[in-house]
């Protein structure tokens, strides 16, 4: 296995002929003194992850398989290989280095046997658009391993934010298990019911959580299972969509809030957060809906200018006397009054849904015009 900062070199090509199917694995020597290909950034949220030498994050594709790639014609010119142009290569910091021959002749990276790839999207180092694109392209772990999100945040109507899997799931956790020390008592028949939610990687990483309230716990199958405030986090079979927790009405079972804790009713909750796409912690309405605000507002006094058809796109979002605010700042939130109801700011900017959004986590509305931004947690524009 090559360890951090060792220089290796791809043995000699071994050419394809027309018909063969197989694409050659080729270990990789040790050289020093090469140009370093592969190498470890640091990216928010996800933590390390492999990337090219100029620092562009790399990829694996869950539709290939160890030291094949299935990713040709369309799928390469959005997905482009991580090539070398020649044997003289090294990296720095990652683990399990290969590489495979391709159709064409190219010699594509391996990390762990998985084909690594760019995302065409990513302009710039850093940049992690392609991160869980078709459920099946994640960011390269150091070791290999998909870089994904342990868990989000989302909203269940009347329980405020609650963690959900990346699917948008609502997690439980189990009066039946214990904290001190992390242990699960829900095995065979009740996994089947309530399916453990398992974690790649070292540590369990979820936006809008304090990271010390994350970790794992063993379980019997020898794969490791979220705990959230020291309590094994789950799914509900019974739960087919974002938003859905009917697992709250099952003894002994409690949605999870974002600090590990029971969820509990609070039907004042009119405005929350919550991991909405790749934006990140997003303002949202009661029922998960994003917020967003336009440019062609002002904060200095709050005004709204989006009036008539404008307002039948972008609804504004109101509310009630007395509604509370979970996971923003409340000094940060205000209303105007607007026909005779009060209408949402956020650090001034007014509030809106919009009428393209039909799902709880959806941003369809996010750069819409140039004008249209979803709101983030402290009132900022998200995505710029």
């Amino acid at each position: 296995m090559i360890r951090n900062s060792v220089a290796v070199v791809a043995l000699g090509l071994i050419s394809l002929t027309a018909c063969a199917g197989t694409q050659e694995s080729k270990p990789v020597a040790q050289q020093r003194d090469s140009v370093v290909a592969l190498k470890i950034a640091e990216i928010e949220d996800l933590g390390p992850v492999v990337t090219d030498a100029k620092g562009f994050t790399l990829y694996r594709f869950d539709g290939d398989r160890p030291n094949q790639s299935t990713c040709d014609g369309e799928c390469a010119a959005t997905w482009p290989p991580a090539t070398v142009s020649d044997e003289n290569f090294s990296v720095d910091g990652v683990d399990g280095i290969g590489s495979i021959v391709r159709g064409d002749g190219s010699r594509q990276l391996t990390v762990d046997g998985m084909p690594q790839y760019r995302f065409a999207k990513d302009t710039k180092p850093g940049e992690t658009k392609g991160q869980g694109l078709q459920g099946k392209w994640f960011a390269t772990g150091k070791s290999g391993e998909r870089t994904q999100l342990a868990a989000r945040t989302g909203v269940i109507s009347g329980l405020g934010a609650v963690l959900t899997n990346n699917a948008g799931l609502t997690l439980y956790r189990f009066d039946g298990d214990t904290a001190q020390p992390s242990v699960s008592n829900c095995d065979g028949g009740c996994a089947e019911s309530w399916p453990p939610v398992y974690v790649e990687g070292d540590q369990p990483r979820v936006k809008g959580v304090d990271p010390k309230l994350l970790g794992t716990v063993l379980r019997e199958d020898g794969r490791k299972q979220l705990t959230v405030a020291n309590w094994p986090q789950y799914t509900f079979k019974n739960d087919g969509k974002p938003g859905e927790a009917k697992g709250v009405a099952v003894a002994k079972w409690f949605a999870t809030a974002t600090d590990g804790r029971k969820a509990q009713q609070n039907k004042a909750i009119a405005l929350t957060s919550a991991t909405v796409a790749n934006l990140g912690v997003i303002a949202t309405d009661a029922d998960g809906m994003t917020l967003y605000r336009f440019d062609d507002d002002s904060a200095d006094p709050p005004t709204s200018n989006c009036q008539g058809q404008c307002a039948e796109q972008w609804p504004p979002a109101f509310v009630d006397e007395g509604f509370q605010v979970q996971g923003l700042d409340s000094a940060l939130v205000g209303t105007i009054e607007r026909d005779g109801r009060k209408q949402l700011t956020i650090a001034g900017w007014p509030q809106y849904l919009f009428a393209g959004d039909r799902l709880c986590g959806e941003a369809n509305g996010q750069g819409v015009g140039g004008r249209w931004w979803a709101t983030k947690a402290d009132g900022t524009r998200a995505g710029r």
